[in-house]
C-alpha cells in the first residue's frame, strides 16, 4: 500500500525528469548545429568511472583492484580478491563466492549487510532499504573488470547502508571492435571435488553509434566440502546508443540463477574428526533474479555563467526470489528428553525442516545534475533525487519430521517508499589545490510493516538529515592529503522486526577519516589513512536472547596503511596493513570489543614477470577475535561463542600468454589458493549458526582463455 504523499512525489519527480530530457535533448539539438561549441564530457558523481586514475586525488581512502590485479592474485571469487584491501575481512562459507560475508573495519559482515554494494554504479542488494544482506548475490567474478572499494566520503550520494563504504564491481565493457571471449577455469580441491567455472562472450560495436555485449557465466561443480554441489548461471545483455555526440542511452539486462547446497557448521568433535564433512544433509539455498538498469545521459556546453554541465537519469528494478532450507533443533521435542543447547547444534538430531522463502520487487529512478562553474572558486555542483519502491514478502515455513505437519511461524510483508534527495558543492581554491565538499543528504523513508499470520502491522517513518564534507588538498603532484566527515542511516530491516513488542530504532553513524596520499608514478603509491566510527543505535544479534537488540553506542577506529612500489617494468610489489580498535560503550558487555573484528590484518603480494609468464605470490593475515559480545574466551558446547584463532593464507599464480595474433590471444594461468593449506574456521553463519564453519584448504585452479 503505497502512501497518497509518495504517489505525488512520484508524479512531479516523472514531470521534472520528462522536463529535463526534453530541455537536454534541445540543448543537445543546438549544440549539434553549432561545431564551434566546445564539447566536455561531465562525470556527474564521486565515483566517476571507478579508475584507477581517480584515486590519486580523491578525498577519501580508496582501492581500485584491476583486472590485472585480480589475475595476478589468483583470485578465486569476488569475496576472495577483496581479502587484499586494508579494512576488509570475509567469512568464507561456500568456498565459491555464492554467498559472501563481507566485514568492513570490523563491522557486522553477514550476508554483507553493512556495506553498500553497486553493480556498475547501481543499487546490488536485495532492498536497499528493508534488507541490506547480500543473501543474493547477483555478481561472478568471470564477468567483473574491476573493483573499486571506497571507504570513506561518497555517503552524501550514495545511501542509506554505508557506512561501511561502497564497494562497486564494474562489468567488463563492450569491445570497440568486434570480440568474442571463451574462458574455462577449473579448480580442485582434492578428494574428487572439481568447480567449474566457465565465461563465455561476444560484442562489440554494430557501426559508430549502436554496441552491444552478451556475456555469461557458469559456476558448476563442488567445493571443498561434502554438500555442496553448486549450479549458478548469470546471463547480461548491455547495450549502448551513442544518439548524438552529446546524448547516450545505456541499458543492461541481467538473468541470475543459484542453486547451491550448504555444508553448514561442525561441533568441535566432528571438525576436528574430519573438517570436509557435513552434519546437515537437508541445507541449501536456490535463488533467481531478474534485473533491468537504463541510463540516460547527456553532456552540456556553455550556458551562461555555467562553464560546463552534465545530466544522467538512470531508472532501475529486479523481481527476485531467494529461498532457504535448513534443520532445526526443537529443543522441546528431543524424543530422548534432553534439551539442546542451541537450535542449530549438529549433535542433536533435527526435528524440523525449515525453509524461508521470500521475494522481491524493487524500482528505483535517479535524475542527477552536474554543473561546474569556473573562477577564482570554482563550484563543481552535484544534485540529485532518488524514489525507491520495495515489495518485500517475507515467509518462514516449518515442517515436523514426524508427523510432516507444515505450521507458518512467520508470514510478513513490507513495503517502502523511499525518497532520498542530496545536494554537494565542490568549492576548488588556489586553482583548485584546496577543495572543501560540503554536502547534504535527506531520506525520507516509509515502511509499512505486516504480520499477516497475527494481523499485526505498524508503520515507521523515518526522517533523517545526513551531512558531510569531504577536504582535500594539493601538495605536489604526487602529495595529496584528505579528510572527511559523514552521517550514515541504516533502517531496520525487516528480518529484525521480532518479536511482536520488539521496537528498533535505525542506525546512525558518524564517519570520519583523514590520510594522506604519495603517488610519485603510476606504478608507485603509498597511502596512510586514520578513521573512526560511531554508531548510535547499533543493532546486533543477541544470542543469548535470540532475538536483534540495540546495544547503543559502539566505537570502530583505526589506521590503514596501503602501498605498491615497481622498482623496474618487471616487479611490482604490494603491501597493506589494518589496526582495528573496536569497543562496545553502552549495555552489559560495555568495554568489550565488537565480534568478528581483528585488530590486525597484514597482507602483501610480489608480482615478477620472467621471459613472458607473470609470477604472483599473494598473502594475507588476520589475528585473533571474539565470536559474541561477551567476548567469550572459551568455546561453549554449541560452538555458538568461544575465541577465534588468527589465521594466515599464501597463494600462487602464474600465468601467460601463449599465442597471439592479430585479434587473436590465448592465455593460461595456474594458481594454488592456500598454498599452505592453513585449516582455519570461523563461527556458524545464519541459517547454521551453532558450530564451525570450515575454510577453504588447498586448492588449485587450471585457466584457460581464448579472445578472438
Amino acid at each position: 500500500m503505497t502512501s497518497k504523499p509518495f504517489n505525488f512525489k512520484v508524479k512531479v519527480l516523472s514531470i521534472a525528469v520528462l522536463t529535463a530530457i526534453s530541455s537536454s535533448y534541445a540543448f543537445a539539438q543546438e549544440a549539434d548545429d553549432n561545431d564551434n561549441v566546445e564539447r566536455l564530457v561531465i562525470t556527474a558523481g564521486v565515483l566517476g568511472n571507478s579508475e584507477l586514475e581517480e584515486v590519486k586525488k580523491y578525498e577519501g581512502n580508496r582501492t581500485v583492484l584491476t583486472s590485472e590485479v585480480l589475475t595476478k592474485t589468483g583470485a578465486r571469487s569476488i569475496d576472495s580478491a577483496l581479502q587484499q584491501v586494508p579494512g576488509i575481512k570475509i567469512a568464507d562459507e561456500t568456498g565459491t563466492g555464492v554467498l559472501p560475508n563481507v566485514s568492513v573495519r570490523g563491522l557486522n559482515g553477514s550476508r554483507s549487510g553493512y556495506t553498500q554494494f553497486l553493480l556498475d554504479g547501481v543499487p546490488m542488494t536485495l532492498a536497499p532499504y528493508g534488507h541490506t544482506g547480500q543473501s543474493l548475490f547477483p555478481a561472478t567474478l568471470g564477468m567483473i573488470d574491476r573493483i573499486d572499494v571506497i571507504r570513506g566520503g561518497a555517503a552524501v550520494q550514495y545511501g542509506p547502508n554505508n557506512v561501511g563504504g561502497v564497494i562497486n564491481l564494474v562489468s567488463k565493457p563492450i569491445p570497440e571492435q568486434w570480440q568474442t571471449s571463451v574462458r574455462e577455469r577449473l579448480t580442485s580441491f582434492g578428494d574428487d571435488k572439481f568447480l567449474s567455472d566457465t565465461y563465455l562472450s561476444t560484442g562489440g560495436a554494430f557501426n559508430e553509434f549502436f554496441s552491444a555485449r552478451l556475456s555469461a557465466n557458469f559456476l558448476t561443480g563442488e567445493s571443498f566440502r561434502d554438500h555442496s554441489d553448486t549450479d549458478v548461471q548469470n546471463w547480461m545483455l548491455q547495450t549502448a546508443w551513442q544518439m548524438n555526440k552529446a546524448q547516450k542511452l545505456e541499458a543492461v539486462v541481467q538473468y541470475y540463477d543459484a542453486e547451491t547446497q550448504l555444508p553448514g557448521a561442525l561441533d568441535s568433535e566432528a571438525y576436528e574428526q574430519d573438517r570436509t564433512q557435513s552434519l546437515r544433509p537437508n541445507d541449501e539455498f536456490a535463488a533467481d533474479t531478474t534485473r533491468v538498469s537504463l541510463k540516460y545521459s547527456h553532456n552540456l556546453y556553455k550556458l551562461g555563467f555555467i562553464d560546463s554541465a552534465g545530466f544522467d537519469i538512470t531508472a532501475f528494478g529486479h523481481q527476485s526470489k531467494r529461498n532457504f532450507q535448513w534443520d532445526f533443533y526443537n529443543k522441546g521435542k528431543d524424543t530422548d528428553g534432553n534439551l539442546g543447547s542451541h537450535w542449530g547444534d549438529t549433535t542433536q538430531e533435527a526435528t524440523d525442516l525449515r525453509t524461508s522463502p521470500r521475494e522481491f520487487k524493487v524500482y528505483g529512478i535517479e535524475p542527477r545534475a552536474n554543473f561546474y562553474i569556473d573562477g577564482t572558486v570554482s563550484q563543481d555542483w552535484v544534485v540529485g533525487v532518488r524514489y525507491v519502491n520495495e515489495d518485500i514478502n517475507y515467509k518462514l515455513n516449518q515442517t515436523d519430521n514426524v508427523t510432516q505437519e507444515t505450521t507458518s511461524p512467520r508470514d510478513w510483508h513490507m513495503d517502502t517508499n523511499a525518497m532520498a534527495y542530496y545536494v554537494s558543492n565542490k568549492l576548488g581554491f588556489m586553482n583548485e589545490r584546496l577543495t572543501v565538499t560540503p554536502g547534504l543528504r535527506y531520506e525520507d523513508v516509509r515502511m509499512e510493516f505486516s504480520n499477516i499470520g497475527q494481523s499485526y502491522a505498524q508503520e515507521n517513518h523515518v526522517q533523517e538529515i545526513l551531512p558531510g564534507l569531504t577536504l582535500g588538498y594539493e601538495f605536489s603532484d604526487v602529495l595529496f592529503s584528505y579528510a572527511n566527515a559523514q552521517k550514515s542511516l541504516r533502517t531496520p530491516q525487516i528480518s529484525q522486526l521480532w518479536p511482536q513488542d520488539q521496537t528498533l530504532d535505525s542506525e546512525l553513524s558518524w564517519n570520519y577519516e583523514a590520510g594522506l596520499r604519495i603517488t610519485p608514478s603510476d606504478d608507485t603509491m603509498v597511502n596512510v589513512a586514520l578513521y573512526r566510527i560511531d554508531f548510535e543505535n547499533k543493532i546486533q544479534y543477541s544470542k543469548d536472547i535470540s532475538q536483534f537488540i540495540n546495544i547503543g553506542e559502539t566505537r570502530n577506529q583505526g589506521v590503514e596503511l596501503e602501498s605498491s612500489f615497481a622498482p623496474t617494468e618487471l616487479l611490482t610489489l604490494r603491501a597493506a596493513y589494518n589496526y582495528l580498535d573496536t569497543e562496545q560503550l553502552d549495555g552489559v558487555f560495555a568495554g568489550n570489543e565488537l565480534p568478528y573484528a581483528s585488530k590486525h590484518q597484514v597482507s602483501a603480494s610480489v608480482f615478477y614477470n620472467l621471459n613472458g609468464v607473470d609470477a604472483g605470490l599473494s598473502g594475507y593475515y588476520y589475528s585473533k577475535s571474539y565470536a559474541d559480545l561477551a567476548n567469550s574466551v572459551e568455546e561453549n558446547e554449541s560452538g555458538t561463542a568461544g575465541e577465534l584463532p588468527a589465521y594466515t593464507v599464501l597463494n600462487l599464480s602464474l600465468s601467460s600468454e601463449v599465442y597471439k595474433r592479430d585479434t587473436q590471444s590465448l592465455k593460461v594461468g595456474l594458481a594454488i589458493n592456500n598454498l599452505l593449506d592453513n585449516q582455519h574456521y570461523f563461527r556458524g553463519l545464519d541459517v547454521s549458526p551453532a558450530g564451525r564453519v570450515p575454510a577453504p584448504g588447498r586448492s588449485i585452479t587450471l585457466d584457460v582463455g581464448y579472445d578472438f
